[in-house]
């Protein structure tokens, strides 16, 4: 047995139960079908990158479940004519979106969205019921005690209402949608391809926000915030792991009906080797495990050399 087979054996006695309540899919179901019945509305303009001689790319407006307008970058190969698979990509925590050459030079096209309020042009216009009182050093504190208005709830929604925008782009063949993304990109990824029937396949690398209440245990990156609030007011601690629960990867895994490609690194001390095998072992569609060892929070070589070889193949079919 190889060192590889070893920590796989180890993580799977070592898998972490999903913690979803009775109305889970329900709750999803509800506020999916609200997001539908808003009409799509987007707009587009042209801009001048350092990429023109191979790349022509659109910044897009897009509209969402409330009065948040999202931003996002649409790119493609300039020298392509004709409708082309299209890689929707969800940038981690803290980040923004940008154009991607990598991902266009396999011959597709990719849609990369602001996450509102991190460091891009999408501000979040939610109405909060919480004061700022509780609001502690990080966005996952934003209503955290009302799951029909918590934060991570808007952009889940605003993920999957992305795929709705990218299957009216004319340049893309809406048969051929993909989602990808890292940390809190690959979390996106999954909710956008659980929450919505419009992508064909999922590529998550090194997901975050699942195993939400050992990450809040363990005040693990962002849920720093919520280990901190529940340590100032630890009555609330059941209100807020129950709000959790609906917005945790390792439940909305379940969800998944197309195929996934995970990866985890390792030594990831953010996203640790047991969180990403339990979301892994949860799923119960055509799934795929990218082991990558002594490989931190990002994502490995061989992964994402496998992962442009399939958008690669897919642009040539």
């Amino acid at each position: 047995m190889n060192y590889i087979e070893r920590k796989e054996d180890y993580l799977k006695e070592h898998i972490i139960p999903q913690t979803a309540n009775e109305d889970f899919a329900e709750f999803w179901q509800y506020h999916v079908e609200n997001l539908k019945r808003i009409p799509v509305k987007y707009e587009r303009r042209l801009l001048k990158t350092p990429y023109d001689k191979t790349i022509t790319t659109y910044e897009i407006s897009f509209n969402t479940h409330d009065d948040t307008v999202v931003y996002a970058y649409f790119s493609k190969p300039a020298n392509i004519e004709g409708k082309l698979p299209c890689v929707v990509w969800y940038h981690g925590g803290g980040g923004k979106r940008r154009i991607y050459p990598n991902i266009v030079a396999c011959g597709v096209c990719c849609f990369a969205m602001d996450v509102r309020s991190q460091h891009g042009k999408t501000f979040d216009l939610a109405q909060y019921k919480m004061g700022t009182d509780y609001v502690i050093g990080s966005m996952v504190t934003h209503d955290i005690l009302y799951k029909d208005s918590y934060y991570l709830k808007n952009i889940y929604l605003d993920a999957v209402r992305a795929l709705d925008v990218v299957a009216l782009l004319p340049e893309v063949d809406s048969d051929k949608i993909v989602t990808f993304g890292e940390s809190q990109g690959g979390a996106l990824s999954i909710a956008a391809s659980a929450l919505n029937d419009k992508s064909v396949k999922c590529y998550a690398s090194v997901p975050s926000y699942g195993c939400l209440w050992d990450r809040v245990e363990k005040a693990s990156g962002v849920f720093k915030a919520i280990n901190i609030l529940l340590n100032r007011n630890p009555e609330l601690t059941d209100r807020v792991f129950d709000t959790l629960t609906y917005f945790d990867v390792n439940n909305l895994v379940s969800l998944l009906k197309v195929p996934v490609h995970y990866t985890l690194g390792l030594s990831d001390p953010t996203c640790l080797p047991e969180f990403v095998y339990s979301f892994y072992h949860h799923t119960n569609s055509e799934k795929e495990l990218t082991i990558a060892p002594f490989t931190g929070h990002t994502a490995s070589e061989d992964y994402l050399n496998k992962v442009y070889t399939e958008f690669s193949e897919m642009a040539e079919k």
